[in-house]
């Protein structure tokens, strides 16, 4: 209703809520291949020379998160679309390790011109992507597999428009980027 959904052209729906479309379809998905199409490589939302090609082949990811460092401590900014900070900070030393969140293909490593510094950007294949920003070094590079949650893909560092070591990391579910705390049970 209107009362619900206010200005059609800005509809006040909450991110992840279930919506039924009439007569809506989507592409045939088969979830017994191993391999499935990465044609769009997200170079839309950030710029810089790590901007990678399409990548046709690659990993699907499982859905069951690891946590992408050694360190627990978020630093500073939590998840605030509201500031325009669309992950979280989680705090640490210059060389920890940073760890893939899940299985997928890099379709973006090397350094962005917004601020993020060295960054890597994992396309999981089933509409979810993680983004690891401010690296001091990235151990992967564009079409790289990631075969498992857990591989190491870089360090913690402080590159970029950073204050000091930390990882910038987000989370994107079909192109919305979403609160990482909802997805790991910490």
């Amino acid at each position: 209703s209107a009362e619900t959904i206010g200005d059609y052209s800005n509809p006040n729906i909450e991110p992840g809520t279930v919506i039924f479309a009439p007569g809506g379809s989507r592409n045939y998905y088969d979830w017994s291949a191993a391999l499935f199409q990465r044609d769009d490589p997200a170079t839309s939302r950030i710029l810089g020379e790590g901007h990678c090609d399409a990548v046709y082949t690659g990993p699907v990811g499982t859905e069951s998160f690891v946590w992408p460092t050694t360190e627990t401590r978020i630093s500073g900014y939590e998840y605030s679309p509201e500031m325009n900070h669309w992950g979280i900070d989680i705090g640490g030393d210059l060389g920890n390790p940073i760890y893939a969140a899940d299985a997928g293909v890099v379709v973006y490593a090397g350094w962005n011109d917004w601020g993020y510094g060295n960054v890597i950007v994992i396309d999981h294949g089933n509409g979810w992507q993680t983004l690891y920003a401010h690296l001091s070094e990235v151990y992967v590079g564009c079409g790289d597999w990631i075969n498992f949650g857990g591989q190491l893909i870089g360090t913690m560092g402080s590159t970029g428009n950073s204050s000091g070591p930390h990882l910038h990391f987000e989370m994107s579910l079909n192109g919305f980027r979403v609160n990482p705390h909802k997805y790991y049970p910490y």
